[in-house]
């Protein structure tokens, strides 16, 4: 009974959202964004709180692969490794929710190989997306292909912020193709 309790307790610290339904099973959408910042001390109570889960789901013939991805995002946030992604077990939308999230994890810190991933995942949740969902994270997906992605993990970002700066580089980088290109630089004759 304390790990049921421990769990509503968890499940009021975080905020309603797609970490939650990762939680409890329900209603993930394969169009949600994951990769949420927490804070260390959460993260290490959502981890206690997804393994008390994760036994209760098998005890109860329930599939467990939401909870292996929300202990892969919970594991991220505390010591910002990736394992690997959840397939071997899934189904096909839970393939796509995998690879997705991994891309989101890596994105959020702008490591490589982030947008492999997220294409990756993209391409097998497309038959499962509502339309607008679907041009939504085509949308986002190309945004976020326009941040800089390398070896050194930055500090985690969420979402908005993350398409935020995507936004102002690709603008930026319109904008260079909108100069003049004047190859001829001397100015003296």
């Amino acid at each position: 009974m304390a790990n049921h309790a421990e769990n509503h307790t968890v499940l009021d610290a975080l905020p309603a959202g797609p970490l939650t339904r990762l939680l409890t099973g329900t209603d993930w959408s394969l169009a949600d964004w994951y990769a949420v910042p927490l804070a260390p001390a959460l993260a290490a109570r959502l981890l206690a709180a997804t393994r008390d889960a994760f036994t209760a789901r098998l005890l109860g013939g329930a599939s467990p692969v939401t909870l292996r991805v929300l202990q892969q995002i919970v594991q991220f946030a505390l010591d910002g490794t990736v394992g690997e992604a959840v397939t071997h077990t899934a189904g096909a939308r839970e393939h796509a929710l995998g690879e997705l999230v991994r891309g989101q994890l890596l994105a959020s810190r702008k490591l490589q190989p982030a947008m492999t991933h997220l294409e990756r995942g993209f391409r097998l949740a497309a038959p499962f997306l509502a339309t607008a969902d679907y041009f939504r994270l085509l949308h986002e997906h190309e945004l976020l292909a326009c941040l800089p992605y390398g070896a050194t993990p930055a500090v985690a970002q969420d979402l908005p912020a993350l398409l935020n700066e995507a936004a102002v580089i690709r603008r930026l980088r319109q904008g260079d193709r909108r100069r003049p290109v004047f190859p001829h630089t001397d100015t003296l004759g």
